[in-house]
Parts: C-alpha cells; sequence; structure tokens
C-alpha cells in the first residue's frame, strides 16, 4: 500500500484535509462536490446505538443495517462510475481498488483493511473475503464491502463475518440472494446550506480546525482517537446513517423515532458521564459544527428547560438525543421530556424540560 501522506505542521492526512472542508456553518462538505456532506463523528456511539435500539425493541437490526448500508453504497458507486469503468475494475483493477479502500480506511478511521482471498471465474462459487482490524462500525463494514463489490461485479451476494480474534474480522461477499430486500428505491437526500459566522483556529499549512488536528491519527491502525478523552472519531457520510434509520422506520414500524432518540440519549449520557458540563452555548455550538451536524443559531437554557435552534441540521434524530443528553448532565437530571421539529429547509427546533 502507498504511504499516505500527512500535513507537516499538524499531521492530519492530506487526504482528509484536501478532501474535506469545514465551513463555517457547520456543515464539512466534499472538497470537489460539494453537495456531498461528511461528519466528524464518535464512531464507538455507532454500535452503541444499534445496541440500544435492539434492546429497546427486543428485536435483531444486524440485517436491516447491513441490507440499507448495501443499498446506499451500491447506488453511490453506480452513480460515479460508468459501467465501463466498473467493468475495468472488476477484470483488471481490483487490487487499484482495494488499495484505495484500504487508504481512505485508515485516514478517514474505518480501521485496517486488506483483502484476504477472491475467487473469480464467473460462476456461483465466486467469492471475496476482506479483512478488517479495528473496525468504526462492523456492520457499517459489511454493508460498504457487499454494495461497492455488487457495483462493480454486477451481480447479488450476500455477506457474512466472523470475528477471528478480538476486533479483527474476516468478511466474505458471496454470489446469492440478499437474506432481507427492503422495498422501494434508496432517495439520496440534499442539504440545503444556510450560511454561518463560526470561526475557528485552523492549521496554517492544510487549514484543518487546530480541534480536528489535535486528535491522534494512527494510520496503521486506521483509528482518530483523542489524546484525552480517549474517545474514537470516524469520518463518514450522515446520508447512510439517516437511510439506515428510515430503513428501520419503514420496515419495524412508526416508533423507530423515540426508539432512536432513546438509545442516543442513553448512549451520549454513557459516553459523556464523566465530563463537566456548564451552560455555554459558544461550547456546544462549536461542538456540534466541528463534527458537521450543524450551527446552533440560538440556544436558550432555563432553569428547567433548554431550546436549541440548529441550521443545516442532519441526522436531526440522533441529534436530539445528543441534545437531551447534555441537558440532563447539565442539569443534573437523570430524565427530561422533547419536543422537536425539522424543517424541510434543515432548521431543526429542539425543546428540553
Amino acid at each position: 500500500m502507498s504511504e499516505i501522506k500527512r500535513c507537516k505542521k499538524c499531521g492530519t492526512p492530506l487526504m482528509v484535509s484536501k478532501e474535506n472542508t469545514w465551513n463555517g456553518n457547520g456543515v464539512i462538505a466534499q472538497t470537489r462536490d460539494f453537495e456531498h456532506r461528511m461528519i466528524f463523528y464518535e464512531s464507538d456511539n455507532i454500535g452503541a446505538l444499534f445496541t440500544g435500539i435492539e434492546h429497546i425493541l427486543g428485536l435483531p437490526i444486524e440485517k436491516i443495517v447491513v441490507e440499507s448500508k448495501r443499498r446506499e453504497v451500491k447506488e453511490y458507486v453506480e452513480k460515479m462510475m460508468s459501467a465501463i469503468t466498473r467493468k475495468a475494475v472488476k477484470h483488471i483493477g481490483i487490487g487499484m481498488m482495494i488499495d484505495t479502500l484500504s487508504r481512505n480506511g485508515r485516514a478517514f478511521g474505518y480501521g485496517d483493511i486488506s483483502m484476504v482471498e477472491r475467487r473469480r471465474k464467473n460462476d456461483s462459487d465466486d467469492f471475496i473475503t476482506m479483512s478488517v482490524r479495528n473496525p468504526h462500525s462492523i456492520l457499517f463494514f459489511c454493508g460498504e464491502v457487499l454494495g461497492a463489490w455488487e457495483a462493480i461485479d454486477g451481480r447479488d451476494h450476500f455477506v457474512s463475518y466472523e470475528e477471528v480474534e478480538p476486533g479483527f474480522y474476516r468478511v466474505t461477499c458471496r454470489v446469492g440472494e440478499h437474506p432481507l430486500e427492503l422495498q422501494g428505491r434508496l432517495n439520496f437526500k440534499t442539504y440545503p446550506y444556510k450560511p454561518g459566522d463560526i470561526e475557528c483556529e485552523r492549521c496554517g499549512t492544510c487549514e484543518v480546525p487546530l480541534s480536528v488536528a489535535k486528535y491522534t491519527w494512527d494510520l496503521e491502525a486506521g483509528t482518530i482517537v483523542h489524546p484525552d478523552t480517549r474517545r474514537r472519531m470516524a469520518i463518514f457520510g450522515p446520508r447512510g446513517m439517516e437511510a439506515i434509520l428510515d430503513d428501520l422506520e419503514a420496515e419495524l414500524g412508526e416508533t423507530i423515532p423515540e426508539t432512536v432518540i432513546e438509545a442516543q440519549r442513553l448512549t451520549v449520557r454513557m459516553a459523556m458521564k464523566d465530563m463537566k458540563w456548564i451552560g455555554d452555548d459558544q461550547r456546544y455550538r462549536r461542538m456540534m459544527a466541528f463534527r458537521g451536524l450543524g450551527n446552533i443559531v440560538m440556544m436558550k437554557l432555563g432553569d428547567k428547560s433548554l431550546s436549541v435552534r440548529m441550521e443545516n441540521a442532519c441526522i436531526d434524530l440522533m441529534s436530539v438525543g445528543m441534545v437531551q443528553a447534555l441537558f440532563e448532565l447539565m442539569s443534573g437530571t437523570d430524565t427530561s421530556e422533547y419536543d422537536y421539529k425539522i424543517s424541510p429547509d434543515g432548521v431543526l427546533d429542539i425543546t428540553i424540560s
């Protein structure tokens, strides 16, 4: 695998700083495609959120998560690569594709990714096996590998994984029908951006916010870790997570939004319970913005309530659960109630009491 270059001043992988732009409106956008949004988010919270949803529902959701991610990734690859290009990659460029996947994975916090074995005889016994150590989310990884490989190979596959040792997995895609077929076609969400005035200190060389650059980027392990809290982060698109939550609601019913909010509330409370929280609206504004979750334009904290307005919001259900958890940590209460609404132009209003 070719070397991943870092900024000589702050140490952030140049792949990250060149391909993503942290804007003053709480949005992280791909530099070459500003309509494609990204977030810088706690990866440990992804698995914890799915586990929490399963616990509340009393139902497994693994197949829905993997299938939803597969569908999103497959459609994205088909959108970005022509049929001729995909055919060329299948026959002569698979090694280059795996190298790109591994480089991106290491730089964006997805783990240490490599190919183990593959068989290509153009029959039903064909397969490809990938390995990943320290995955940001094993379910995300399964869906990503499955979707990308289906787009390249042109046939339906199913995926399985095994944990060879703690934190080290082998993921295999084989020719065959999906164990679950979601109904309807995925609609890629668009985000109408509003301007913002959030300022932050940036690296003088690569222009990444210093609040991002201070993380420890281990390019061998494929992890991004805060040096003090040890919380792990990853950079990924919110569209995939939102598609998963939409598919969960379509498959399991209208109680999913409140289930997601509650699971997120519990996850954030557990992750941040040892931190000191005070009513500093600028601190929370910067915290949400550098994650790419949106721009807090109003935050009003009372004795028994918290009101927040956030422009350019994404993964809004998770943001509601996060704000609810922060209010409880600030106020020292164990329970609270919420009310929220999201407008078509991405303005999220949240009231916690």
